[in-house]
């Protein structure tokens, strides 16, 4: 087997194979943010890997150095002699139309999506700003609206945005400290662009598990993430208090809510103690899958030829 099916191999097996342990990470690992940084390698490395052996099923054998050129003269002595690619150029050049595809694909999503997330944040921020009051002007700024439920939510795009209902001044002041320090995470750690991304890339490429199942993680993730920040600053009995009295409160699409993704599964983490931040875990999970498609390759290389 040539090196560049092993790599396209490779990336086709983590593809189907690591969400169902990515998902099971989240329940194993106490950083959040390390599971967040493994998915996204996740996502990078079968892209690259995959474009990676694209690229050696193109390339000459002897030297990868001007394979664009050498493949357009194969290709053309090719059809003029009217002989058939070898196996290798014809799986590289349905890669390559691949990558291209994907490519494309993801811009047309990308914009369209942009757009729409544009317009619908404007006009939620136009009538928030209507009828609430603005109750600190700073980076952050705070909106509360005339809502007798406890309902807040972040917005993201440009400086965000954190709207909160009148029904939150009735709650306990931990309870008010540890929303508006989930909230803010939210805004200072760009979780809206991270699920945004997670979802352009699902539109894309809805068929691959590894995308498909990626806006969920990832909401889950950023919610995960934010009550982190929240509980070292406010303590977990107060997001455990908020989170119950918060959940199932309205709010838009595309905002962020104090109680919006997988509420058990958060009360339960929160329940087993503060979540840990060790910087051997955020190093050696990423790396771990990072190197995870390229392993998977070698390894069947390795066991073809044994």
């Amino acid at each position: 087997m040539s090196p560049g099916i092993a790599l396209v191999v490779g990336a086709f097996v983590v593809a189907w194979l690591a969400p169902a342990l990515l998902e099971r990470a989240v329940g194993g690992v106490r950083d959040p943010v390390a599971v967040l940084l493994a998915w996204w390698g996740s996502l990078a490395a079968v892209l690259l890997t995959f474009t990676a052996g694209v690229v050696l099923l193109l390339a000459p054998a002897d030297s990868v150095e001007g394979w664009a050129e050498s493949l357009a003269h194969h290709c053309w002595l090719a059809v003029r002699h009217g002989r058939l690619p070898a196996q290798d150029e014809v799986l590289g050049v349905a890669g390559m139309v691949a990558v291209a595809a994907l490519a494309a694909r993801c811009v047309v999503v990308a914009v369209r999506q942009w757009r729409s997330h544009r317009r619908s944040r404007q006009a939620h921020q136009d009538l928030v700003t209507l009828v609430g009051e603005t109750l600190t002007p700073e980076r952050e700024p705070v909106l509360r609206v005339p809502h007798r439920a406890p309902l807040a939510y972040s917005v993201g795009g440009g400086r965000g945005l954190l709207v909160v209902s009148a029904g939150v001044l009735g709650l306990p002041a931990a309870q008010r400290a540890a929303v508006l320090c989930h909230e803010r995470a939210h805004l200072r750690g760009r979780h809206h662009l991270i699920v945004a991304f997670a979802e352009v890339l699902a539109a894309a490429a809805p068929w691959v598990p590894l995308t498909r199942r990626a806006p969920r993680a990832m909401r889950l993730l950023v919610e995960l993430s934010a009550d982190a920040a929240a509980v070292r600053a406010c303590g977990a009995p107060a997001v455990r208090a908020a989170l119950i009295a918060f959940n199932a409160a309205p709010h838009p699409a595309h905002a962020l809510p104090m109680a919006g993704a997988d509420v058990p599964t958060r009360l339960h983490r929160l329940q087993a103690g503060e979540p840990g931040s060790r910087t051997s875990t955020r190093v050696a999970l990423p790396l771990a899958a990072v190197l995870a498609p390229a392993l998977v390759g070698v390894a069947t290389t390795v066991l073809f030829c044994a």
